[in-house]
C-alpha cells in the first residue's frame, strides 16, 4: 500500500484537513490538488466541475459543501480563487478525479472510508443524551455565527475594493482594487512598479492594459487578475509598504 493510501489516522489528507470554529472539517481545493496528481489548477478544475454538478443533481447545498473561498499563494500572496470542501463535496471531487491517477484511487479510498467513520459517530450521537446532544448543538451554534461573521467581512471588504477602487469590465482591476481586494500594500510607490509590470507582461502577451475612470485618480489603468497575480509576485514588497 503506497503512502497516500495509508488509512492509519497519517495519511496526507488528513495533514491538509482544517477545522473551522463551529467544529466543522473542510478540505482545501488548491490543497487537494497535488494530491490528486494534479499540477495544474486548471486541469483539476475538470473534476471539481464535475463534483459541483453531481452534487447539484443531487439536491445537495452547492453553496456550503463547496464554499468559495481566496488562498494565498506562497508566503505573501497574491490569493487565488480557492474552494472549501465538505467531506461529502471532497469525496465527490474523487470520485469524478482521473480514474488512471493511482492518487485519485487513493483519495477515493480515503474520503469514503471518513464517509463510514462520519455515519457510525453520527449513530452514536443519537444514543447521547438529550442534554448532552443540546449542549452541542449550542456549541456549534455559536461556531456557525462566528464563520458568517467572517464570511459577512469577508463580502464588505470585497465590495469596498470593487467601489472604491473600480473594477473593470470582465475581472479587470486596477492595481489598487486588487490590492485592497486581497489587502495587499497600498503605498502609491509600490502599486506604481506593480502597474509597470503588470503593463510589461500584459504587452508580452500582446495585450495591452484596459482604461476606466476613477473619480479621485480620473484615468487609471486596469488588468486581468492572472495578470495582476504575476505581476505582484514580480514586484518585492518592502517592510515601509506593509
Amino acid at each position: 500500500m503506497t503512502e497516500l493510501t495509508t488509512l492509519d489516522g497519517d495519511s496526507p489528507f488528513d495533514h491538509i484537513q482544517q477545522t473551522r470554529p463551529d467544529g466543522t472539517d473542510f478540505w482545501s481545493a488548491r490543497d487537494l490538488l497535488p494530491l490528486m496528481g494534479y499540477a495544474r489548477w486548471q486541469n483539476f478544475e475538470i473534476p471539481l466541475n464535475r463534483a459541483i454538478q453531481s452534487a447539484e443533481n443531487t439536491g445537495m447545498d452547492v453553496t456550503s459543501n463547496f464554499l468559495r473561498s481566496r488562498k494565498v499563494s506562497g508566503a505573501r500572496g497574491p490569493a487565488q480563487d480557492d474552494y472549501e470542501l465538505s467531506r461529502e463535496a471532497a469525496y465527490l471531487v474523487a470520485m469524478n478525479g482521473d480514474p488512471n491517477k493511482p492518487e485519485v484511487a487513493a483519495a477515493q479510498a480515503y474520503f469514503a472510508r471518513r464517509t463510514v467513520q462520519a455515519e457510525t459517530a453520527e449513530a452514536n450521537l443519537a444514543g447521547m443524551s438529550d442534554w448532552v446532544r443540546q449542549q452541542m448543538a449550542t456549541l456549534m451554534q455559536i461556531g456557525k455565527v462566528e464563520v458568517e461573521q467572517r464570511q459577512q467581512a469577508n463580502r464588505l471588504r470585497e465590495v469596498t475594493a470593487r467601489v472604491d477602487s473600480i473594477e473593470g469590465a470582465h475581472d479587470w482591476f486596477s492595481a489598487l482594487a486588487y490590492a485592497r481586494l486581497n489587502e495587499f500594500p497600498t503605498e502609491r510607490t509600490y502599486l506604481q512598479r506593480v502597474g509597470m509590470r503588470a503593463s510589461q507582461i500584459l504587452r508580452e502577451d500582446g495585450g495591452s492594459p484596459g482604461k476606466t475612470q476613477h473619480p479621485a485618480f480620473g484615468t487609471v489603468n486596469t488588468y486581468p487578475v492572472w495578470v495582476l497575480e504575476r505581476a505582484f509576485v514580480d514586484v518585492p514588497m518592502r517592510e515601509e509598504w506593509t
